[in-house]
């Protein structure tokens, strides 16, 4: 199926905030995003009010469409969440997951090995690879679509602190234990090894915002 003008734009307008391209609380100017997106000022509308609508652009009446600002509140409970979810996902992925599923998921274990550890920006796409894979191995839609929304809006704040946190920050080697665990079949050691990973997640980027 094609991919629609608004699926294009809204993909393009969501990724840009997601790695703060477009920075918490600047303005949204749909002419300039008509231009560098080649799209047409309907898709667009339609692309911002879907965004709107995940609270990640705010529309202030007379003032105009704004990028959603990050608070210390917003982060806690984005991770309160996370923890629960994931921690359910890996063990439902931990009866689930198919053998090729795992073989993937050893594969990103593959890549950290060869990773430069400078390159923060790709340890966060490697974590976000993970954690959206053993949602995959849930083989729980809605799970799935909830712990891939809730990933990228903690991800927006590790991108707005990138510049002041460290590789070991970005905690990757945390994967190597939960996927031992999914590999014994111990699901309460999966789950027990995620949660941590989520929380020292939570602590480290905390002190940066």
């Amino acid at each position: 199926m094609a991919v629609t003008d608004t699926e294009k734009a809204y993909q393009q307008i969501r990724k840009q905030i997601i790695k703060t391209e477009l920075k918490p609380g600047s303005i949204i100017k749909e002419s300039a995003l008509m231009t560098e997106l080649s799209i047409g000022r309907t898709p667009i509308r339609e692309a911002l009010k879907q965004l709107q609508i995940e609270h990640l652009v705010i529309v202030k009446p007379r003032r105009g469409i704004f990028v959603a600002d990050i608070s210390i509140t917003d982060m806690l409970q984005l991770f309160e969440i996370r923890v629960e979810l994931e921690s359910l996902a890996v063990r439902l992925a931990t009866k689930r997951i198919t053998p090729e599923e795992f073989s993937n998921l050893k594969g990103l274990s593959k890549d950290y090995a060869q990773i430069d550890l400078r390159d923060k920006r790709s340890l966060i796409e490697l974590d976000g690879k993970f954690h959206c894979s053993i949602a995959e191995a849930s083989h729980n839609k809605f799970l799935r679509h909830d712990i891939a929304h809730y990933y990228d809006l903690s991800a927006r704040i590790w991108y707005l602190a990138i510049e002041l946190t460290s590789p070991e920050d970005i905690n990757i080697k945390a994967h190597l234990r939960i996927l031992e665990a999914i590999e014994a079949g111990d699901a309460d050691q999966a789950a027990e090894g995620i949660a941590k990973h989520i929380k020292d997640s939570h602590k480290s980027i905390k002190n940066y915002l």
